[in-house]
């Protein structure tokens, strides 16, 4: 089974760069504060919509760049 997770230290770096707080990020994109920072944490992973809503948002940053896929909880980069 394959699972999509954010890579939280590329979208802080991207927050950062832009000068944005998860609160507003979350409400620029649409989501709440406390389901964003689920996802920042890695209580819960980002549904498609979501991963899409930040690829428009971060244009500069591919899927790669933001995203990993796991395999059975595994990295595929290792």
């Amino acid at each position: 089974m394959f699972k999509v997770v954010l890579n939280r230290d590329n979208l802080e770096k991207a927050m950062l760069r832009r000068n944005l707080s998860c609160k507003l990020l979350a409400n620029n994109i649409g989501l709440s504060p406390s389901y964003l920072s689920r996802i920042i944490t890695g209580k819960q992973h980002p549904t498609a919509s979501v991963r899409q809503t930040l690829l428009d948002y971060f244009k500069t940053y591919s899927f790669d760049d933001l995203f990993t896929i796991q395999e059975n909880g595994v990295d595929e980069r290792d």
